[in-house]
């Protein structure tokens, strides 16, 4: 016995109302033996509509009968927009010349002898009096037609209204006629791994969907779309995905400037069970609009950072939440197994998807080298992502300081500590204080170094990005400065969103550039240089990452940001026991002599910038690429470096060249 026959589909019905009837039509035109008819006729079989009838009245009737038709995505549609059935032959002709080269070769024939596969207007209204009586003629209003505003339906053409042509566009038809295809541009957003994204959400995320999916059965208020704030990389796209799931849809990113130009793209978003997922790029100040056609999809998730707003009806907004130190913790010892590495690299403010990616860059760069990971896998697999994003906007120094190459003061060093300790307790240093403090906690550390030329501030920095296993960035000024209004704050927005992102330390070197103080003067300039260094101070407060400023003198600073500061630190020009450590950490066992750098750092007050400088020049004039320096050599550096400060050397100095050996090359005068 044969199963029962299953009855034909919604889109078995468009395609034998097409073919039939535009064959019907034609008929009298082509001649009813064309054999272009008789295969405009079988292509019927192709859609499944083999059980309907052949002839036009008779199609009439069974679909009359089967009225109205609900199964498919154009049976949605139908219902939705309640479609006449001759409403429904025009939508399909427009859609189904889109597939089938037949069709159009036979309307092509039809609208000879202008070269026209797709239906004009004069055509559409005469195969629709034609085939469903005079009263059809009324679609002469289709200009007015929900379809064509909601952009299901297109008008073509600069000529006169009746030669225009009727379209769909072909993906939305696509979508409507059962594919799983995405939108040509978009791409399916995949359902994140679990663990990425914070505990807290799991409570949130049912809220969220019963919103999206329609109304709150408790509240009944409707949901146009989610705002999603967050950096990148903190999982806004996983926590779309995750409701879409939630809804029975498929998470879809689909690029700003398609949604705004292809308003058909929203309504194949509803009938295709897609989730719209919008990411765009919003300046500090600036107002998006929510697109229209947003209305046409049943709601939309838009992506956004720490700056701009986005404007419509009905929108909820959600900060999306730091995962807890406690779940980075489970989470990087999940990925790497071991859980004193794990306890480690969990002090970086790192997002669930960051951890994934760095964990699995650093296993393999670990199997490249042969042994187990190690913590200097993870820094060197923080150094790697995200670097093409950062160094748009600032310049990595890929340094590493350890605390035996940084020659400071005793204090100096025990506040460089007190530093390293704000910023590995940064999250749960304000548990137990009092609500005051609680209400204003944030977890960013900026510190200011304060000191002449070459006294090691920037190395300091290197010292504590190295110490956190953190990259080091240092803010490229002439990247992220601008003339056009607006467009610096928006480069800085970026940049601190993105090292927000990777938790790497920010170095602003010479800050006073930056964070200036503040003129009263009106001019134009001048006062946009004032709302600039207000934007700073705003960003750099929320900032929860560690950021470093240098600057030659603290008198240039703005007072306001004295505020904003957790650390001012004076890095003094170095004294006799700091010269001597200076003099023998560069020289190492190249020193000419044990007593040398006893009596260099007795007699040269110079800073360990320009002690790099002689050394180095040194080594460039003495002959040997090993052993010791040349005593003249080194002395020959020595005048160099005074001459290019403008001063003399000491005179004890020239007694010591005098005693010394003749120098390579002509003394300088």
């Amino acid at each position: 016995m044969s199963p029962p026959r299953q009855p034909p589909g919604t889109r078995a019905w468009v395609a034998a109302l097409v073919h039939h009837g535009v064959a019907a039509f034609a008929a009298d035109t082509l001649g009813a033996d064309d054999p272009l008819l008789a295969a405009l006729r079988a292509e019927t079989l192709i859609h499944g509509a083999a059980a309907l009838p052949g002839d036009w009245p008779d199609l009439i009737e069974a679909l009359a009968a089967a009225w109205p038709l609900t199964e498919g995505r154009l049976g949605a549609l139908l219902a939705d927009y309640q479609l006449t059935p001759a409403e429904l032959f025009v939508l399909g002709l427009a859609g189904t010349v889109e597939e089938s080269h037949l069709l159009g070769l036979v309307l092509a024939r039809l609208q000879a002898p202008a070269a026209q596969s797709r239906p004009t207007l004069h055509l559409t209204l005469a195969l629709t009096a034609a085939l469903f009586g005079p009263e059809a003629r009324s679609l002469q209003g289709l200009l007015a037609h929900p379809l064509l505003r909601v952009g299901a339906l297109r008008v073509d053409g600069d000529g006169p209204l009746p030669l225009a042509t009727l379209g769909v566009p072909p993906p939305l038809w696509a979508v409507l006629s059962g594919t799983a295809t995405p939108w040509p541009g978009c791409a399916p957003i995949l359902r994140p791994v679990p663990g990425l994204l914070p505990r807290a959400l799991d409570r949130e995320l049912p809220k969220l969907a019963a919103l999206l999916g329609g109304s709150d059965a408790d509240t009944a208020t409707e949901c146009a779309g989610l705002v999603l704030r967050g950096t990148p990389g903190s999982g806004r796209a996983a926590v779309a995905a995750l409701l879409a799931a939630r809804l029975g849809r498929v998470a879809l990113a689909v690029p700003v400037a398609l949604w705004e130009q292809e308003p058909a793209l929203a309504v194949a978003c509803r009938y295709a069970g897609w989730l719209p997922v919008l990411r765009p790029t919003l300046r500090p100040g600036e107002l998006w609009p929510l697109p229209g056609q947003a209305a046409a999809a049943p709601s939309v998730v838009v992506l956004v950072g720490m700056d701009g707003a986005v404007g419509g009806a009905g929108l909820v907004e959600l900060d999306l939440p730091p995962l807890p130190e406690p779940e980075r913790r489970i989470l990087w010892q999940a990925r790497l197994g071991d859980p004193e590495l794990a306890a480690v690299a969990a002090h970086a403010l790192l997002a669930g998807p960051v951890i994934e990616a760095l964990a699995g860059r650093a296993r393999l760069l670990a199997a490249r080298a042969g042994r187990t990971v190690s913590l200097g896998d993870v820094a060197d697999a923080r150094a790697l992502l995200g670097a093409e994003r950062l160094r748009l906007l600032a310049q990595p120094v890929a340094r590493r300081v350890g605390a035996d190459a940084l020659v400071l003061p005793p204090g100096l060093t025990a506040d460089l500590d007190v530093v390293l300790r704000r910023c590995r307790r940064r999250e749960a240093l304000w548990r137990g204080l009092g609500a005051t403090l609680t209400a204003t906690a944030s977890p960013g550390v900026r510190v200011l170094l304060v000191g002449e030329s070459g006294t090691g501030k920037t190395l300091a920095a290197s010292y504590l990005a190295t110490a956190l296993g953190a990259p080091l960035y240092r803010v490229d000024l002439a990247a992220v400065m601008n003339k056009y209004i607006g467009e610096s704050e928006k480069n800085l927005g970026a940049l601190l969103d993105e090292a927000a992102a990777h938790d790497v330390v920010l170095l602003f070197d010479e800050a006073d550039s930056l964070f200036g103080r503040r003129s009263e003067r009106k001019e134009t300039g001048e006062r946009y240089a004032n709302m600039l260094t207000n934007f700073l101070l705003t960003r750099i407060e929320n900032h929860p990452g560690l950021v470093v400023l240098t600057s030659n003198s603290r008198e240039r600073i703005d007072p306001a940001f004295n505020r904003r500061l957790d650390l001012i630190l004076e890095v003094p020009l170095p004294g006799f026991e700091e010269r001597r450590r200076l003099w023998a950490s560069h020289l190492g066992t190249r020193a000419p002599a044990e007593t040398l750098c006893r009596t260099l750092a007795a007699h040269c007050e110079l800073a360990g910038g320009a002690i790099r400088n002689i050394v180095l020049t040194a080594a460039t004039l003495t002959a040997a690429d090993d052993g010791p320096l040349d005593t003249a050599a080194l002395l020959m550096a020595l005048r160099l470096e005074y001459r290019k400060a403008g001063r003399a050397p000491p005179a004890a100095l020239e007694r010591l060249a005098t005693a010394s050996d003749a120098p390579p090359g002509r003394t300088p005068e």
